[in-house]
Parts: structure tokens; sequence; C-alpha cells
């Protein structure tokens, strides 16, 4: 009862940025989402251990609130830099926040690799973050928001059904063993059809074939965003990224697919005008 009480909250609160608020309440939300997820990627990022490390070392996953808000900004630097055009500054302060930090964090094979996965998490949720600013910035952003929401989870929930009711070999055992190749090919045909039925959230002048080709394209994308972040929790030992959805988990366990999907979806508006 929990799970579903969690998802039918979830579901009107996404409704209701998708087709009720301003853009700037949109990308508001987004820049708030990117950021806890951040603290997601880093609170796991601070439960791995470094080479010769004592297991009470390891800080029970905690990273320091300053190395938090660190990797938030530098997460926003990356972000800034993907909707910037020409030259641009970015580059060079994310490159000087991590110098900085070099220069404050003693230099031990632990900081080095919490300073990699700072790096690699504010790429991670950067990236995305920069193609869901793009993709929503408009007075349709919301509609845009609405099918790449509609065909990711669609998606999901076909790659679950056919993991369960077909099974099969495994899509990744050392990282998800419960992913098959059935729930694969399920996510694609599942997303497709998605694709083809929320078309019209687009453009009115988009046909179905349109809609079925970036559904695959996004479902796609998105089972890599899964994959990855299941090496995230397989490398940092954990079966969920947090707790802030009771039932579900935490907010990288739910966008996980989302984030490559907008990259994808992003990538496709260059030659799909909507």
């Amino acid at each position: 009862m929990r799970r579903v009480i969690s998802a039918a909250v979830v579901a009107a609160g996404t409704l209701a940025l998708c087709l009720l608020v301003p853009p700037w309440v949109r990308q508001l939300a987004i820049l708030l989402a990117a950021a806890y997820a951040c603290r997601e990627a880093m609170r796991m990022a601070g439960a791995i251990q470094a080479p010769g490390d004592e297991p009470e070392a390891s800080g029970g996953g905690s990273v320091p609130a300053a190395g938090l808000a660190a990797t938030v900004v530098l997460m926003l630097l990356v972000a800034g830099f993907g909707i910037s055009s020409g030259p641009s500054a970015v580059p060079l302060a994310a490159m000087a926040l991590l110098a900085i930090a070099a220069l404050v964090l003693p230099a031990t094979p632990r900081t080095l690799g919490w300073l990699g996965a700072a790096a690699l998490a504010a790429l991670w949720i950067g990236f995305p973050t920069a193609a869901l600013l793009a993709l929503t910035s408009g007075e349709d952003g919301g509609r845009i928001l609405l099918f790449l929401l509609a065909t990711v989870m669609v998606g999901e929930a076909g790659a679950f059904c056919g993991g369960k009711l077909i099974g099969g070999p495994r899509l990744a055992p050392a990282l998800s063993p419960g992913k098959t190749w059935a729930g694969f090919v399920a996510q694609l045909v599942f997303g497709g059809a998605a694709g083809a039925a929320a078309v019209p959230l687009l453009s009115a002048e988009l046909g179905p074939g349109i809609g079925s080709a970036l559904g695959v394209g996004i479902s796609a994308a998105a089972a890599l965003g899964d994959l990855f972040e299941s090496f995230w929790k397989r490398a940092s030992g954990r079966k969920d990224s947090g707790r802030i959805i009771p039932g579900h988990g935490g907010l990288l366990d739910r966008i996980d697919g989302v984030l490559f999907g907008a990259l994808a979806l992003l990538a496709a508006s260059v030659f799909v005008a909507f």
C-alpha cells in the first residue's frame, strides 16, 4: 500500500509539473532534483573503500557537507556548459573547482577516488540536466517532458513484465541479475508503442512512425542509464540510491533512465522538429 500511495503522489506531482506550472517553476524543479540526485550519488560514493582502507574507515557512506556542495556546484557548471553556446568560462571554473578541492583535501587514495566520483557524478547528472533544461525551456516544454517521462516509464514497465513473464538469459548479470534480454526487448517494444501514442504531445504534425522511433531510441538509452546506476550501486554496495520515495528507493532509482533518455531525445531533436 505504501508503494502504491507513493507512486500515486509522484504521478500527480509529475503531471502538475508538466502541465500546470510555468516554465521557470518546471526548470527550478529540474535543478533541485539534479542537486538532490548529486547528493544521492555522492553518498553512495562515500561508501566505496580505497585499497588499504580499514572497514571502519568507510564512514558509513558519509561525505562532508562541503564536498557535497562542491559536487552540486560542479554538476551545475557542467549543466551550464551543456546549454551554453560559443566560448565559455564554465569549463575553466569547473577545473578550478577541482584544483581547489585537490589543494584542501588530504592526498590519499580514498580522496582521489572520491574526487573521481565527484567529477563522474557531475558529468552523469550535469549533461542530462542541461538536456532537460533545453527541452523544457519553452511554453511547450511541459508536454515535451511528459512525452519523455511517458516513454521511459512505459518502457520500464514493459521491461519488468517481460523479465518476469518470459525470463531467459540475463542482460548484465554482473550488474543487475534481474534484468534479462527478454525484458530489454519488451522495453523497446513498450517504449516504441508509448512513443507512437504520445507523439501528439510533441507535435500534431508528427506521425506514429516517428513517435515509435523516438520511443525506441529513448527506451534504449533509458536501459543504458539503468545499467549505469546499477554499476554505481554495485560498486558502492548499495541496493537503492536512497529512501526519499517510500517503497521505491531513492530519486536516482526513479530517474536513472530519464537522465539518459533526455540526452537521446535532445539528440533526436536535431533531426526531428518539435
